[in-house]
């Protein structure tokens, strides 16, 4: 039983990227740093997921927010680790955190600022390996980060799937941070204004559940990293240069969210399909439009395999802002530690 006097600690800060917001945990959870950021990782999502539930779920939270977790780096050439939970689970990697992340070590004082007017370079490790931002700064402030991570690679071309109610519907599965279902918004009948009302969403979770029903798919390096849980839905890309996409495309997390920027990985998963199709090589750039408005940049910087799957690096840049600095303390004795299994924050695990 816990003290009367034990009490769980929190800070954070909350980040905007794109609309959404991210709340970057920067004291009050420490856990084993001699287990690799993956296996932190599965540790949360077991016994600890409470944690992510206390931040994305009322009474303090909503299911859209994001949250990422300092957590000490693995890697040597790393300045900060950090752990992703959002409503869909914990992705291995993504480019709205990343941004979010970066922004809040520079601006905490996590990492000392080396310049208040250029780029400095943040070095990450998020559970998907290393992750690297570029981070613009004026008069000492986070204007702007680009962020360069995880390989994105489409896993099957064309697939089939039969969803109740709707019939066959054709998608791409692409890996970028996790399995991506990316599928042709016009060809549900959907359009931008309507992808966040509830029938849109309930669509979006009836393809999902359909294609996770016989999912047997692993990562041909990280083994099974799961079922797929993001949706991208994607309206017509238009060519506007040599080189040079635009797109509105929205991102799905199940269950129930679609978030307001297009997302990191969203992005970079449009560029994986646009490689397929052959219309992207390195040099390409895709610039993003949610449904809410808000835009990401994509770019295609390289080219290689994973496993037998042709696959790009690339680098997406947005503008995440610090919009408030947080604390929490819950007496330990609290019905909503006992509800969260929260009472291992108390110690190190």
């Amino acid at each position: 039983m816990p003290a009367a006097d034990d009490t769980v600690r929190l800070e954070w800060m909350d980040v905007a990227v794109g609309g959404d917001i991210h709340r970057v945990v920067l004291a009050g959870v420490n856990l084993d740093s001699r287990r690799s950021l993956r296996e932190r990782m599965e540790w949360l999502a077991g016994p600890g997921d409470g944690l992510r539930r206390l931040l994305i779920e009322p009474p303090y939270g909503r299911p859209a927010f994001c949250v990422d977790l300092l957590t000490p780096p693995a890697r040597p050439d790393a300045e900060a680790g950090f752990l992703i939970m959002e409503v869909m689970g914990y992705p291995y990697f993504s480019g709205s955190n990343t941004m979010a992340t970066a922004c809040a070590l520079l601006e905490s004082g996590r990492i000392p600022r080396e310049t208040d007017e250029g780029v400095q370079c943040v070095r990450l490790e998020a559970p998907g390996g290393a992750v690297v931002a570029g981070v613009t700064l004026r008069a000492g402030r986070v204007v702007a980060v680009e962020v360069e991570g995880d390989e994105a690679f489409v896993a099957r071309a064309d697939a089939r799937v039969e969803v109740p109610g709707l019939g066959t519907v054709a998608y791409d599965l692409v890996w970028s941070g996790g399995h991506y279902v990316l599928v042709d918004a016009e060809a549900v009948g959907l359009a931008p204004e309507r992808a966040d009302g509830d029938e849109a969403l309930a669509l979006a979770a009836r393809i999902i559940e359909a294609v996770q029903a016989d999912f047997d798919l692993a990562h041909p390096v990280l083994g099974d990293v799961g079922l797929p849980r993001f949706l991208h839905w994607m309206w017509p890309a238009r060519e506007e240069g040599a080189g040079r996409w635009a797109a509105t495309g929205g991102t799905y997390g199940h269950p129930g969210v679609l978030w307001s920027c297009p997302t990191g990985t969203g992005t970079v998963a449009r560029l994986a399909h646009l490689g397929r199709l052959g219309r992207a090589g390195i040099g390409t750039t895709l610039r993003n439009t949610s449904p809410a408005g808000t835009t990401f940049e994509g770019t295609v910087v390289g080219e290689g395999t994973v496993g037998d799957c042709p696959s790009i690096r690339t680098r997406v840049s947005g503008e995440p802002r610090s919009v408030a600095r947080m604390s929490m303390e819950i007496p330990a004795t609290s019905p909503l530690v006992a509800e969260r299994g929260l009472l291992w924050l108390l110690g190190e695990t």
